[in-house]
């Protein structure tokens, strides 16, 4: 329970932390949202919302295959949602190298990389948490 509570102030923090990098870029940043119409990104609780519904999906997809998928399922869909999201990561890094993107401001461009880093960190963590929990079971 103890381990619980640590990886919920943990992601808590980088939720927080998220949410504050992608809500203040630069005033270019502050054009491109209005343009693009990222209304989701526009003010702090806004980005808060948009990225703890983000977590929170990411966590309770991994819960519910824990709690009801056989361990063969578990791990290829959990590996197959890693996958995914160190795609979405590359993706982000490569659109955000790009001149416009470049431009909106260094927090705005690492709140974007940070949240496709944390979605990442929850699905390795349950696929190692399943991994490890055979090998408890052998013994």
């Amino acid at each position: 329970m103890n381990q619980r509570i640590s990886i919920a102030i943990l992601l808590s923090i980088l939720g927080i932390t998220n949410a504050y990098l992608l809500s203040h870029p630069n005033l270019i940043g502050k054009v491109g949202i209005i343009v693009y119409r990222y209304d989701y990104i526009r003010t702090f609780p806004r980005a808060l919302l948009t990225v703890s519904m983000v977590l929170l999906v990411a966590i309770a997809i991994s819960e519910a295959l824990n709690f009801w998928a056989s361990k063969p399922v578990k791990r290829a869909v959990m590996a197959l949602l890693s996958l995914l999201a160190l795609f979405w990561f590359v993706y982000i890094y490569q659109s955000f190298s790009g001149f416009s993107y470049r431009m909106t401001g260094k927090s705005f461009i690492y709140g974007a990389h940070l949240l496709p880093m944390i979605v990442l960190g929850i699905f390795l963590r349950y696929l190692i948490k399943s991994w490890l929990r055979s090998g408890e079971e052998k013994l």
